[in-house]
């Protein structure tokens, strides 16, 4: 398995108008199933939203590194106003990362106890 990302975008203003305007731009999980196979990835799912996003992506790619290849060419052209990229766990795999958590010996404390 590679990198499983929740990718939410805002678009700007001016984007959501040519989205009005031209019927062939609207279908924007469909442009971005594209860009996301473009970089050998898999989409899992995307919704539509409003409010604070307007659309919502789940998706993998290969590793990081297409991932963020993917992340640099889609904010390159300006679509959004703002995105967040959150990578994804497995429930398995978050539950063995807070047993590497409790099991690690470190001398990293908070700065007020």
């Amino acid at each position: 398995m590679g990198q499983l990302v929740l990718y939410m975008v805002k678009y700007e203003n001016d984007q959501k108008a040519a989205m009005l305007d031209d019927a062939t731009t609207r279908d924007r999980a469909a442009i971005h199933r594209n860009a996301i196979a473009d970089f050998g990835g898999r989409p899992i799912a995307q919704y539509g939203s409003y409010g604070e996003y307007d659309m919502i992506y789940i998706y993998e790619m290969p590793d990081d590194v297409a991932l963020a290849a993917n992340l640099h060419l889609t904010d390159s052209f300006g679509l959004a106003k703002y995105s967040k990229a959150i990578p994804l766990l497995s429930s398995d795999d978050l539950v063995e990362s807070m047993k590497r958590a409790a099991e690690v010996e470190t001398s990293y404390s908070p700065a007020r106890a």
